[in-house]
């Protein structure tokens, strides 16, 4: 599977979601969007192939969607929001064949210059 189709069968599903957030992806020239919203990038990827005689290959990696918020608004609603996300890719939800979730995890929040952030890493694998 392509990384481009990973990232679209995760970014249908955040589209899903109840009262859905605009989703902002890698290298696509725009500019923001009203707060709140998510921004959808890939971690890592590696391919594997655990057989000597080859023939058994497979990709695991993580992405991790960023939830946006209004910064100095406190933290409450980026991570309700956060939270949301991450309830979207339970362990072992399948979103394709091959192609499962590990773990989504809620990582701490920082801020930037002009919003709040809040990181949710989700992991996939075979």
């Amino acid at each position: 599977m392509t990384p481009n189709e990973i990232q679209n069968l995760i970014g249908a599903r955040l589209a899903s979601m109840p009262d859905a957030l605009r989703i902002v992806v890698p290298n696509e020239t725009q500019t923001a969007p009203a707060k709140p919203y998510l921004i959808l990038q890939t971690r890592s990827r590696g391919d594997q192939d655990p057989a000597l005689a080859g023939g058994a290959e497979y990709s695991e990696g993580s992405f991790v969607i960023m939830v946006v918020t209004d910064l100095n608004a406190r933290t409450a609603r980026a991570d309700d929001l956060a939270y949301a996300v991450k309830a979207q890719f339970p362990k072992a939800l399948r979103l394709a064949p091959g192609l499962a979730i590990r773990l989504s995890s809620v990582l701490g929040g920082y801020p930037d210059d002009v919003s709040w952030r809040v990181p949710v890493q989700v992991d996939w694998g075979p």
